[in-house]
Formats: C-alpha cells, sequence, structure tokens
C-alpha cells in the first residue's frame, strides 16, 4: 500500500517537471486595418522647369479645293483646337498599392500643362501576431469521496488530449484512461 502512494507521488512529480517543461507555440497572425490618411494639395509649385522645344499642335485638317485627295493644315483651327486642348482639364484617379501593407489611392488635375491639385488617401494595414503557448504534457491531481464514506487520492498526465490517472483508495487502486474534448 505504502509502494502505490510513492508510485502515485512519483508519477505525480514527473508529471509536473515535465509539464513545465514541454510548452508548444501557436501563432496566429491578423491584418488589423488603422486608420485613413487623407489631404489634398492645391499649391504645388515644380522644381525643374524644361524647355521641351518645339510647341506640340493639335493639327486640323481640310480638304483642298484643287486637289481633293490631298489634306491640307488648316492654320486657324489648328491653333484653335491647341488652345481648346490646352484650357481642357484633365483628371486621374489611380490605386497606386493594395496589398498587405495598405492601400494608397490619388486623384489628381491637370490643366495648362500644370498639376491643379492632388487628392491622395492612405490606409494603412498593421500586422498583428499573437503568440499562445499551450502544454503538451499536463500533470494534474484528483480527490474524491465515494458513496460508501471511502477517500481517494490520485493524480496523473495529460498527452496533448489523452490522459492516464491513478487514484488510490484504502482498498484499492484505480488505473485509467482519459481523453479530454
Amino acid at each position: 500500500m505504502k509502494r502505490y502512494i510513492i508510485l502515485s507521488m512519483v508519477c505525480l512529480l514527473a508529471g509536473f517537471l515535465a509539464g513545465r517543461q514541454t510548452i508548444k507555440h501557436k501563432e496566429i497572425t491578423r491584418y488589423i486595418q488603422g486608420e485613413t490618411i487623407r489631404d489634398t494639395i492645391t499649391c504645388l509649385i515644380p522644381d525643374t522647369v524644361y524647355l521641351a522645344g518645339e510647341l506640340k499642335y493639335k493639327y486640323v485638317y481640310k480638304t483642298d479645293t484643287i486637289f481633293k485627295d490631298i489634306p491640307v493644315v488648316d492654320r486657324d483651327a489648328t491653333l484653335a483646337e491647341t488652345v481648346k486642348d490646352w484650357n481642357l482639364t484633365r483628371s486621374y484617379k489611380k490605386t497606386l498599392f493594395d496589398n498587405e501593407h495598405g492601400k494608397l489611392s490619388i486623384d489628381l488635375s491637370m490643366q495648362y500643362n500644370e498639376l491643379q491639385k492632388l487628392f491622395y488617401s492612405f490606409t494603412p494595414v498593421y500586422q498583428k501576431i499573437t503568440s499562445t503557448r499551450g502544454k503538451i504534457f499536463e500533470p494534474f491531481i484528483s480527490a474524491s469521496l465515494l458513496s460508501d464514506n471511502v477517500f481517494s487520492v490520485g493524480g496523473g498526465f495529460f498527452y496533448h488530449d489523452f490522459g492516464f490517472r491513478i487514484e488510490y483508495s484504502s482498498n484499492s487502486l484505480n488505473l485509467g484512461i482519459i481523453y479530454k474534448f
């Protein structure tokens, strides 16, 4: 009988020491969307201006009265079309990137061969890694009182979800296998 108590205590102590040293790690990675940053820039001054050379016209052609198959450049209409094109406002909307770092979108307007306004919005994405630790080897102790006033003590261990237990009462020794749900 004394042997069973000593065996139970040795199992309990071995399970306790082994459970403190064997731990499994589980990492969970989540991507959290941050607050969107927006701004509009309207006063844009160029850093460097280059002289491009010749003026690029928007040519308008008319048919010649003498030679019907040869087009001729209409000078007045070409100048009017070039000035009309120069006065046009062009808007560009583009998503520059949308990946694990975030999303950057721009909206810009061009007129008179100059950038008139630049609107951008950036929504950052943060990576959050959560590390959890779970025991592979978990010891436990137990005590119970049976219906006929018999007291028993015991212990055991779990390895992952399966367990082994030993329980000693005044008149018997109980061994068992346990499964965790």
